[in-house]
């Protein structure tokens, strides 16, 4: 089970295509492998050409995240078909794909989504003011990044650890006493 974002537009009619979206101009081309037999291309609209892409893949439960332009796809790759649509304002900065607990944890410029599945299990948004919002990678039980903020007048990114259970996020600690609250 694979899924890739394709560089060159596939040539039409060599595989099966499925367009996840109405009448788009440009557009991400992602190939999904459910089994060594069997592929097919999804196609997703990019609003804007600049926006933050990728593609990861659940192999436990045959899901893929594809976020086109900063907007998510939830896609079941054995049905063929999308399970949640993730297009609110803003758009998506970041995903990771965590390990026990298995959840994608996507980043926007003011929230952190956590999403199993099948579903949206939490929202959260910060009470201070935030620019965005950056996962990197998962060390044990939390999913490490970065975030920008007015509060800390840009001076750097300031990094911070996500509890992949508790889903409170600790920002570094020299941080903190300028101000900053636990999210």
């Amino acid at each position: 089970m694979s899924s890739k974002i394709l560089i060159k537009i596939p040539p039409s009619g060599e595989l099966e295509e499925i367009h996840f979206g109405k009448h788009f101009s440009q557009a991400l081309w992602v190939e999904f492998e459910p089994n060594e037999c069997e592929k097919w291309f999804g196609c997703f609209p990019l609003e804007n050409i600049n926006g933050y892409n990728t593609v990861l893949t659940n192999k436990e439960n045959e899901v893929a995240l594809v976020v086109a332009s900063g907007f998510g796809y939830l896609i079941d790759i054995e049905k063929k078909k999308m399970i949640l649509k993730i297009a609110e304002y803003p758009p998506i900065t970041s995903a990771i794909l965590t390990e026990n607990p298995n959840y994608f944890v996507l980043g926007t410029y003011y929230s952190v989504y956590v999403i199993d599945n099948e579903k949206i299990v939490q929202k959260i948004s910060p009470d201070f003011m935030v620019e965005g919002i950056y996962f990197k990678k998962q060390e044990n039980g939390n999913a490490i990044g970065d975030l920008a903020s007015a509060e800390n007048h840009y001076e750097s990114n300031i990094d911070f650890n996500f509890d992949l259970l508790s889903f409170k996020m600790t920002l570094d600690q020299k941080v903190k006493r300028k101000r900053f609250r636990l999210f």
